[in-house]
């Protein structure tokens, strides 16, 4: 979302900060997509934030490596006062000076180093590749949780109208059975089960409302807006698609967040290993030095300052170290068989995940089909009990039977729309997939 959008939003909480409750009354309700509801999200996310911080803490880390093939180089000064200044007797003068200066230029170049180098570049590498698949991971977690509040808030909606809906067939109805009272053509019994019957059914509009209220609540929370005058613009109907199981498992397999993770650690340990198997091989690294001091330490009794320079080479090697390389080697490679199970756990397990979010979509595809038909069919019911009544061929029993039937159905085929939404985006998200066009058919 471009930060055109964003400053509409927060213009619109000044507003109804500043205004009071009455100001949202006066102002336009800000109209979200789906799209626009996961972008502010994803903007405003802190967990987003921190893991795409991690991200680059990571390629710090990747610079912090590539630095131990460089040189160093490092400058040092000093100063020396002495209190007293040592003397032999019987001999003229003072042993060196009171005030002694000093300066060196160090270089050093590692020159091999049993290739822990190369390998620690790639564990910080295999570090940064896990902390960018965590980052995918997490923004993957929150289009997933924006999605499935996105159509919480589209069913709460639903179900408060379908719930007005029925107040107002039963107050309705309730005028039609009063007026035949008055005309004495039904009978007390039948007026007040009329009146009983939409007394009941209010309580039913109070908790449908108040479960928008708090859908809609939760929902404003999750994305941080900070306005509550918002309208979805969205549609809790879908067309459901065909998906081909394999195909889905193959693509999680291959694409999965948590998988592309789990690689990446399997490739710090196995890097680790290279690095502790360096230590049985010797470091060579190359050292240079240029200073002076004043006065000489060749010559403590000259003045002015004396410059020389130095240059060599280093080897260093551990020949024995109480078996602490091979119990470090022994941990390394028990630590990659690990990473090779839990791979291969977390595929199993992927698999089965997404075949069981598959039969769940499956099952609610067929349940849309029944509850869609079986709306009709109540619908259909409610019309004849409604007219049977008024040529008193029903009973008010039946009006309200009917009225409740057609309710359930329509809650049935909303929270079945739900259902399928919410498995979708599970779907999508374990599969590191944001849309599913490659498998519609």
């Amino acid at each position: 979302m471009n930060r055109i959008r964003y400053f509409a939003i927060f213009v619109l909480a000044a507003m109804g900060c500043a205004g009071g409750p009455c100001a949202y009354a006066d102002a336009a309700p800000l109209r979200l997509t789906l799209d626009e509801c996961i972008e502010i999200g994803l903007e405003r996310s802190i967990p987003v934030a921190n893991a795409r911080r991690d991200v680059e803490i990571a390629r710090a880390q990747i610079r912090e490596v590539r630095a131990l093939a460089h040189p160093t180089l490092d400058l040092n000064a000093n100063y020396t006062r002495l209190d007293d200044v040592p003397t032999i007797p019987d001999f003229p003068g003072e042993l060196g000076r009171r005030n002694t200066y000093a300066a060196f230029a160090d270089a050093e170049q590692l020159l091999y180093a049993g290739g822990s180098v190369r390998a620690a570049l790639r564990i910080a590498e295999h570090v940064e590749d896990a902390a960018a698949r965590e980052a995918e991971r997490v923004e993957s977690d929150v289009v997933r949780r924006i999605t499935r509040s996105f159509y919480e808030v589209l069913y709460a909606q639903y179900a408060l109208e379908v719930a007005r809906e029925s107040v107002r067939q039963l107050e309705a109805f309730e005028e039609q059975v009063r007026k035949r009272y008055n005309a004495q053509t039904a009978s007390e019994f039948e007026w007040l089960s009329a009146q009983v019957a939409l007394a009941n059914e209010r309580p039913s509009l109070i908790a449908a409302d108040n479960a928008r209220t708090l859908s809609r609540r939760a929902f404003s929370d999750l994305i941080h807006l900070d306005t509550n005058a918002f309208e979805l613009h969205g549609e809790l109907e879908i067309a459901p698609v065909v998906l081909d199981l394999g195909g889905l498992q193959r693509r999680a397999v291959r694409q999965r967040p948590e998988i592309l993770q789990a690689r990446a650690q399997r490739g710090v340990a196995q890097n680790q290993l290279r690095v502790t198997q360096a230590d049985y091989l010797p470091e060579v690294r190359a050292f240079a030095s240029y200073g002076g001091a004043e006065p000489s330490q060749r010559n403590p009794f000259g003045d002015g300052w004396e410059w020389e320079w130095l240059a060599g080479v280093r080897l260093t090697w551990s020949l024995f170290d109480g078996g602490r390389r091979r119990a470090s080697v022994k941990a390394d490679r028990l630590e990659i068989e690990k990473t090779n199970d839990n791979l291969y756990d977390l595929e199993r397990a992927t698999r089965l995940e997404v075949e069981r979010l598959w039969l769940a979509l499956e099952e609610a595809r067929e349940t849309l089909r029944g509850t869609a038909d079986n709306i009709d069919l109540a619908e259909r019911a409610l019309a004849i009990a409604g007219v049977r009544y008024e040529q008193g061929l029903a009973t008010h029993l039946d009006f309200t039977d009917s009225n409740l039937a057609l309710n359930n159905a329509r809650l049935n085929h909303s929270r079945a729309l739900l259902g399928y939404q919410h498995t979708l985006a599970d779907l999508r998200h374990i599969t590191g997939i944001r849309s599913l066009p490659d498998w519609e058919n």
